[in-house]
C-alpha cells in the first residue's frame, strides 16, 4: 500500500516544509532557477519501516497503519539516513516526540490564532516599575584645560596646590606632553599653577573633544579619574587589574559593616568585608568575602550620559591578600548563580546610597564647573500579565534635598549659567 496524496499534503503542510529533526528545521523546498522549476528535497520517512527487517519493524506503527499519517515524519536526506541507520538511538517513541514537537513549533509560529492554545490567558495586567543599574549624569564638565608638561604623573602630584575647599576634585591625565584637567588652568590660583603657566594654558569645548575618538577617550579617562577620587575619599580600594572598587576591613580579623538605606526605605546594616562561617558548626571559612563594584560611564543617545553600577565580589585569604584566581572564579560564579532580580536591586541600592552618602546627588566640583550624578536609577514602567499571588518588592528608598544640598545645586547652576554666556573659547589646533 502506498502513501496517498492527501496524507502527503497534510504531512508537508503540518511540518511547514521543514525537517522535523530537532535543531535542523532545514527548508525542504528549493527555489526555481531561470531554467528549472522548484524542487522538493524532503523525504517522507516511516517511523516503523515498511519492509520486513527494517528499522523499528518489530514495533506497532503509530496510528495502526504503516503508510498512515501517524507513522510518517518529514525529514531531510541527512537525518532520514541517520534515524534509519541508528534505530536504537532513535526508537519509535523518540521519533514520535520529534514529530509532535516539530509540528507544534510550526503551528505556534505560523498561526497567530493558535499560539496560545492550551495556555490560560491572564485575566488582568499590572503596571510595574523596572529599574536599570544606571544613574543619570545631569551635568558634565563642558571645558577641558591643557598645558605643556614634560613631567610624569607621579612627579606632578607633589606639585599640585590642593584646593582648600574639600568639595573640589583635581583629576588629570598627561598625554603627548600635555596635562589635561577639568580645573581652569588659566587662573592664577589653579591647582596646577606650579606645573602649567596660566598664560599659556588652553581650553577646549566638550563637543569638540567628543567629535574625535582619541580625545573622546581622554575625556572618559578624566571622568574615570574623578571616580577614583570619589571612591578613594569613601575609603574604597581600587583593584587596577580587574577595574573595580572594593572594601577592606578596618582592622585585621574584624568584619566591616556599613549602614545604608535599604530598598524598603529603612536603615539597615550589612557586611561589606567579612569572614564567612559554616552554618552548621559556626566555624570560620578559609577565605574572606568583600563587596565590590565596577563603575563605568556610558553615553546614552546623542547627548545623555549615565553611570553604570555593576555589583561584584572580591575574595581574599585574610581580608587583604587576594585569593587564588581559580578559587575566586568558582566562588564568584556561585554567588552570581544565586543572585536574582531583587537581589541585584538590593546590591545596586546599597551602592547608590553609599556612593552618594544618602544625598540626592553625587556632586564633584572642579572650581568653575562640575560633574553631577543624580541619585536615582533610570527606570521604565512596563505593563505585563499579572502573576497571581506575586507580591513584588517595591523600591521605596528616596532622597530629599536639604539646605546644604540645595545650596550646592544653586552654586553648580551658576557655573552652568556662566558657561552658557561664554562667547568665544580658545582651542588648541593640534587636537
Amino acid at each position: 500500500m502506498a502513501i496517498d496524496a492527501r496524507t502527503r499534503q497534510i504531512l508537508w503542510g503540518r511540518a511547514g516544509a521543514t525537517c522535523a529533526f530537532p535543531a535542523c528545521r532545514r527548508l525542504l523546498v528549493r527555489d526555481a532557477t531561470k531554467d528549472d522549476r522548484e524542487v522538493l528535497v524532503g523525504e517522507i520517512a516511516h517511523i516503523v519501516a515498511q519492509s520486513s527487517g527494517g528499522p523499528r519493524r518489530d514495533a506497532d506503527p503509530p496510528g495502526g497503519s504503516i503508510d498512515g499519517y501517524g507513522n510518517l515524519i518529514l525529514l531531510c536526506h541527512e537525518h532520514h539516513e541517520l534515524v534509519d541507520q541508528q534505530p536504537y538511538t532513535y526508537p519509535l517513541e523518540r521519533l514520535v516526540q520529534f514529530k509532535i514537537d516539530h509540528e507544534d513549533w510550526v503551528r505556534t509560529r505560523l498561526s497567530r490564532e493558535h499560539q496560545f492554545d492550551e495556555l490560560s490567558m491572564p485575566v488582568q495586567t499590572v503596571t510595574e516599575t523596572v529599574f536599570s543599574t544606571i544613574m543619570p549624569v545631569t551635568s558634565l564638565p563642558h571645558l577641558i584645560f591643557s598645558g605643556e608638561c614634560t613631567l610624569t604623573e607621579n612627579a606632578v602630584r607633589p606639585l599640585i596646590t590642593w584646593p582648600k575647599d574639600s568639595r573640589v576634585y583635581v583629576p588629570f591625565i598627561i598625554r603627548g606632553g600635555k596635562l589635561y584637567a577639568f580645573n581652569n588652568m588659566q587662573h592664577c590660583e589653579s591647582p596646577f599653577v606650579n606645573i602649567v603657566n596660566p598664560a599659556s594654558a588652553k581650553r577646549h569645548r566638550l563637543e569638540d573633544w567628543l567629535a574625535k575618538p582619541e580625545t573622546a577617550r581622554w575625556y572618559v579617562e578624566l571622568l574615570n579619574r574623578t571616580l577614583n577620587k570619589i571612591t578613594g575619599r569613601l575609603g574604597l580600594k581600587l583593584d587596577k587589574i580587574h577595574h573595580r572598587y572594593y572594601f577592606e576591613p578596618d582592622d585585621s580579623g574584624s568584619d566591616k559593616r556599613i549602614s545604608y538605606q535599604s530598598v524598603a526605605g529603612v536603615r539597615a546594616e550589612r557586611n561589606v568585608a567579612w569572614n564567612p562561617h559554616f552554618r552548621n558548626t559556626g566555624e570560620a571559612k578559609r577565605y574572606w568575602e568583600h563587596m565590590a563594584l565596577g563603575l563605568r560611564f556610558q553615553k546614552l543617545g546623542q547627548s545623555g550620559w549615565g553611570l553604570a553600577i555593576r555589583p561584584e565580589r572580591r575574595f581574599t585569604i585574610d581580608g587583604f591578600v587576594l585569593l587564588d584566581g581559580k578559587a575566586t572564579g568558582r566562588k564568584s560564579t556561585q554567588r552570581k548563580s544565586r543572585m536574582y532580580n531583587f537581589d541585584l536591586l538590593q546590591e545596586v541600592q546599597f551602592w547608590r546610597d553609599f556612593l552618594s552618602q544618602g544625598k540626592p546627588r553625587i556632586s564633584c566640583l572642579f572650581g568653575e564647573q562640575a560633574l553631577i550624578i543624580d541619585n536615582t536609577l533610570m527606570n521604565a514602567s512596563i505593563t505585563w500579565p499579572e502573576v497571581i499571588g506575586d507580591h513584588a518588592n517595591r523600591m521605596t528608598a528616596s532622597y530629599e534635598d536639604d539646605l546644604f544640598t540645595l545650596a550646592d545645586l544653586r552654586e553648580i547652576n551658576d557655573f552652568d549659567d556662566c558657561y552658557e554666556k561664554t562667547d568665544e573659547l580658545e582651542t588648541d589646533g593640534d587636537l
